[in-house]
């Protein structure tokens, strides 16, 4: 083999090696920004995630409270229709106390 072929063999298995060592640095380079662009996503995900965890809690309590109104409302009436009813049953018991106690 002459000292030519030899020479271009070197520099043929040299340009490899750096082709090699490039594509290396590019595949790391790849998946560097790949990382980076998969934390970016994940944290915007999580930002949406949190906002939208947050508007649904806001609409429970909006919801709580409007249920939690009806009931105290309709508590109230029925409080009230009970004091009615008791008003008058206080009114004809007190009468059957008054009766007995002057018919003794």
């Amino acid at each position: 083999m002459s000292l030519e072929v030899i020479k271009k063999i070197a520099d043929v298995e040299a340009e490899a090696e750096k082709q090699r060592a490039d594509a290396l640095n590019e595949a790391k380079r790849i998946v560097t920004n790949a990382e980076a662009a998969g934390r970016e996503v994940l944290q915007k995900m999580r930002i949406e995630a949190e906002a939208e965890v947050s508007k649904r809690h806001e609409e429970a309590q909006v919801q709580g409270k409007a249920v939690a109104a009806e009931i105290s409302e309709k508590v109230r009436a029925d409080c009230a229709a009970l004091e009615k009813t008791a008003s008058t049953k206080m009114d004809a018991a007190v009468s059957i106390i008054v009766e007995r106690v002057v018919n003794g």
